[in-house]
């Protein structure tokens, strides 16, 4: 898996889209048709999953709590493993957690859930790559 994040309109579609050029096969983006997350199909191509803030914030919206946010999400991480689909998957996430602290336990939730699904990206992605203004810098990769 590849994790790339950055704050939001700081090129991180751009840079993936010129880093696999012509070798995604799927691009779901959570900003442009909102769906649940999608269901991953074994290929030899790259999936690229956009807005994995937006997701979160759609599970925290529906009343769940930080920590079913967080097993829903360790257990789609593990059942990609188990699929051998990880290698093909590409994550976009936005940075929320800088800043000032939200006023709503809400926002605070979906806040602290991203911080905490983003840490589960990057301890099983192979490569991770923060984006700001359009220049990469790769914080991981074996």
């Amino acid at each position: 898996m590849h994790f790339v994040f950055g704050g939001a309109f700081n090129g991180k579609r751009k840079w993936v889209k010129k880093q696999y050029e012509n070798q995604i096969t799927e691009w779901h983006s959570a900003y442009e048709d909102f769906i649940k997350m999608p269901t991953l199909v074994k290929g030899d191509q790259y999936i690229v999953i956009e807005g994995m803030e937006l997701y979160i914030k759609e599970l925290i919206g529906s009343g769940k709590t930080v920590e079913e946010v967080c097993c829903y999400f360790k257990e789609q991480l593990q059942a990609w493993r188990a699929e051998n689909l990880l290698e093909n998957v590409i994550v976009i996430g936005t940075e929320i957690g800088k800043g000032i602290v939200p006023m709503s336990q809400n926002d605070r939730s979906w806040r602290d859930a991203c911080g905490y699904v983003y840490q589960m990206l990057v301890a099983e992605a192979e490569t991770v790559d923060r984006i700001w203004y359009g220049i990469s810098n790769r914080i991981k990769e074996e």
